[in-house]
């Protein structure tokens, strides 16, 4: 049996001055506040260096103590994929209600034919940094067939709150699975389950209020960056 370790990785992005210059060339030619602090969440979990808690029982109790720990994995497992295909994000919510099934498979069709130059290079550079490699199993060609062979209306339920209709069939899997609180946890993209779009935009725009009425996630980044 494979035992797995959580790694928790602490940073603080307002010290992260040279490392946020580097993930800027990382992510080249990708350059929005959005790439960015995707590219240094990436790139921060790919190194794996951080702190595991050791101990008897539940991770709940008080028998813990966390230690430093530096993760020797070669491989780095990405989502990228599930939602896409699997009616993850808001805007395919939007498109249902517009256009019902058909205006959903336009979105996830769009979205699915952009992914390599949106997601997939910018990624897999800043994973590849530390020295390893990223791995997709959502993109997995037999996953690709399986997922376009099922009815959408199997695969996802927009009629159903967040957290139960989107990636239906996902979740479902994951109580086939045994993980039942995974299962009906609302999606959280990797910027705000992380934080670091709320530091930047306290960095950048002053507060998160004055971020998102800037549509901060999609403003470009003018200010040059250090490729060294």
């Amino acid at each position: 049996m494979r035992r797995w370790k959580l790694v928790e990785i602490d940073a603080d992005l307002s010290k992260l001055t040279f490392e946020t210059d580097h993930v800027m060339s990382l992510i080249n030619p990708a350059n929005t506040y959005m790439d960015l602090n995707i590219g240094i969440a990436l790139w921060l979990a790919a190194g794996g260096d951080g702190w595991v808690s050791e101990g008897d029982g539940d991770y709940d109790d008080d028998n813990h103590v966390r230690v430093k720990y530096k993760s020797k994995a070669r491989i780095v497992l990405v989502g990228s994929g599930a939602d896409e295909q699997c009616a993850g994000y808001g805007r395919h919510r939007t498109s249902y209600r517009r256009g019902s099934w058909m205006g959903l498979h336009k979105e996830m069709r769009l979205d699915m034919q952009r992914i390599w130059k949106r997601n997939l290079g910018r990624d897999d550079r800043c994973i590849a940094d530390h020295g390893k490699e990223a791995r997709f199993p959502f993109l997995d060609e037999d996953v690709i067939w399986i997922l376009l062979d099922v009815p959408l209306w199997e695969v996802a339920n927009l009629d159903q709150p967040t957290g139960i209709g989107d990636k239906k069939i996902l979740r479902k899997v994951a109580q086939l699975l045994g993980l039942y609180e995974a299962a009906v946890l609302p999606k959280r993209v990797i910027q705000f389950g992380s934080r670091i779009a709320r530091e930047s935009n306290r960095q950048n725009f002053g507060s998160n209020r004055a971020a998102n009425q800037a549509s901060a996630g999609s403003v470009t980044i003018h200010r040059k960056f250090n490729p060294s």
